[in-house]
């Protein structure tokens, strides 16, 4: 049963009264109405360019004209003399690189471009044949090579081709590159063991550009193994895995790749990066120049659109450091996924949330703003009342300053509620599971801020005086302990000597706040909430 197993958790330890404490005085902590970093998960999406290699480039050599192809030894040249005199033969361009033309001679045409061949020979035969002589000179068949394939391709070997061939004549009869071990982007041509070209096939696939490039027999093309890849998926016209080369690189330049979907307007991105692996979800504009790491995995999607949604969870646990779970999924069905360590608390799991912490940061800038227009719109009566009343402001101006720093963790507090089995995740949101505790932490306004052994005998004013006592600044009316669970107790002087039972427990932070020192009763008031809401919002204690 679902209420059962939360209750399991620790939501039911019965401290729905100090709950409400708080919420009077509206701290804006949401009530519900470390391990090692796992692999990602097994991919599926398809390889970029795994697709070019199907058979289509071993069975059409290239045997067309081309005008840009250079004459190179073992070429077929087709000679027609006719006029005054009559030639007509097929002439192999020699180990020299020449031809040899009746009563001409030799004429080198190693080099010469395909689409410039018959007005060089032409001009040739002229030099001899002043007059009523004609020549027509083509191309008939480049030259036989053989070209060694190796590498991460699935059939290495030698293959037969012919000179004007391309790269993917030989890696297509080569049975294409391994898709899961070879690389698409590093492709050497060496020739007498140095590198003649490198061929990005990256190129090809999106611009549609091949390097042109004349074989010989002995060459060889090399396919280098597989470099860093990123998945992208969802709202782009291709989904796929491609690769890059460095240690890392940028969305956009993957979307140049993968073309994103004119709507798609977020993206999910969940890689391991230093050892930690994290998920983030943002804007698309902001993630384009968001890095990635190898094995990253990039989800693109619309804001109306979202499918999954990436939980991260830390602590007391074994297992993946990131859920991706469906859109609407429930903590229930995170909690029964988790492994739990057999130190784990289960009974203080703390939740934090984005969402959460903005409102606690715009709860606490209104207030702030409140306190600000206070100070500075008071009139004072007389002399001494206009200098205490600058003193006053100038206190009040640094500690607004100081208080704007601060960062609230968005706790969500899920202990003492039936119904927390049944909350929505969001995406983002942050599960943390923590040690079960034997101590006792005492900060603030206490000489020696400290950590204790939990001993259920001790009081109150038995911590506060192994942490050496009250400061001067401290206030002695009241004390504010925080749990693990994100509940909140405030105990004021007349309990501090006696024993609290159940609310204080191994874990908590006693915290001791600083006395409010003005002359003004509503700034006293304003203050002192603030300073409650930081204490209960970052688990710190901002001195004034």
């Amino acid at each position: 049963m679902i209420t059962g197993k939360i209750k399991s958790f620790g939501v039911g330890l019965g401290l729905l009264t100090s709950v409400a404490c708080m919420q009077t005085t509206a701290f804006e902590t949401q009530l519900i109405d470390e391990t090692a970093p796992s692999e990602l998960s097994q991919n599926t999406t398809p390889v970029f360019g795994a697709s070019l290699f199907q058979g289509g480039f071993k069975d059409q050599p290239f045997i067309g004209f081309n005008p840009d192809y250079q004459i190179t030894v073992g070429d077929q040249i087709n000679l027609q003399l006719w006029g005054a005199y009559s030639f007509s033969a097929t002439l192999p361009v020699d180990p020299k690189g020449n031809i040899f033309v009746p009563e001409v001679g030799p004429v080198h045409v190693a080099g010469i471009k395909n689409g410039a061949l018959n007005d060089f020979v032409l001009r040739h035969v002229k030099r001899v044949f002043k007059n009523n002589v004609q020549a027509y000179a083509n191309l008939e068949a480049s030259q036989p090579v053989k070209v060694f394939v190796t590498g991460y391709v699935n059939n290495p070997g030698l293959y037969n081709g012919f000179s004007s061939d391309s790269i993917l004549f030989y890696l297509d009869s080569a049975g294409g590159i391994d898709k899961l071990s070879g690389s698409f982007v590093d492709i050497k041509v060496m020739r007498r063991g140095a590198e003649i070209q490198k061929v990005n096939l990256y190129n090809f696939l999106v611009d549609g550009i091949m390097p042109a490039l004349q074989l010989r027999s002995g060459d060889v093309v090399v396919v280098g193994a597989r470099n860093g890849s990123v998945t992208v998926e969802g709202a782009v016209q291709q989904a796929a895995q491609m690769e890059f080369t460095g240690p890392y690189t940028q969305l956009g330049e993957m979307l140049l790749v993968t073309k994103p979907d004119p709507q798609a307007n977020f993206a999910r991105i969940t890689q391991v990066v230093d050892g930690v692996q994290q998920a983030k979800y943002m804007s698309l504009t902001d993630a384009m120049t968001t890095r990635l790491y190898p094995g990253a995995q990039v989800e693109l999607v619309r804001d109306n659109d979202i499918q999954s949604i990436s939980i991260r969870v830390s602590g007391e646990l074994d297992g993946p450091a990131t859920y991706v779970l469906p859109y609407g999924a429930t903590l229930d069905e995170l909690l029964v996924q988790l492994d739990f360590r057999a130190n784990a608390d289960r009974d203080s799991i703390q939740l934090y949330r984005d969402s959460v912490a903005e409102r606690q940061r715009a709860a606490l800038n209104r207030s702030l703003d409140a306190l600000q227009m206070e100070v500075l719109t008071r009139q004072p009566n007389t002399d001494l009342e206009k200098t205490a009343q600058k003193d006053s402001a100038m206190m009040i101006q640094n500690f607004i300053e100081q208080a704007r720093k601060a960062k609230p963790r968005g706790q969500v507090v899920i202990a003492n509620n039936p119904n927390a089995a049944n909350m929505l995740l969001e995406d983002g949101d942050e599960l943390v599971v923590p040690l079960k505790s034997s101590t006792v932490s005492i900060v603030g306004e206490v000489i020696f801020p400290t950590s204790l052994v939990y001993n259920k005998k001790r009081t109150l004013e038995d911590y506060i005086e192994l942490a050496g006592g009250f400061a001067n600044n401290a206030n002695r009316d009241e004390l504010v302990i925080l749990h693990l669970d994100g509940t909140v107790s405030r105990i004021d002087d007349r309990d501090f000597d006696n024993r609290l039972g159940n609310r204080l427990r191994p874990g908590d932070e006693i915290m001791v706040m600083p006395k409010i020192q003005s002359s003004e009763l509503q700034v006293t008031k304003d203050v002192t909430e603030i300073l409650y809401r930081i204490a209960v919002g970052t688990a710190a204690v901002l001195s004034f």
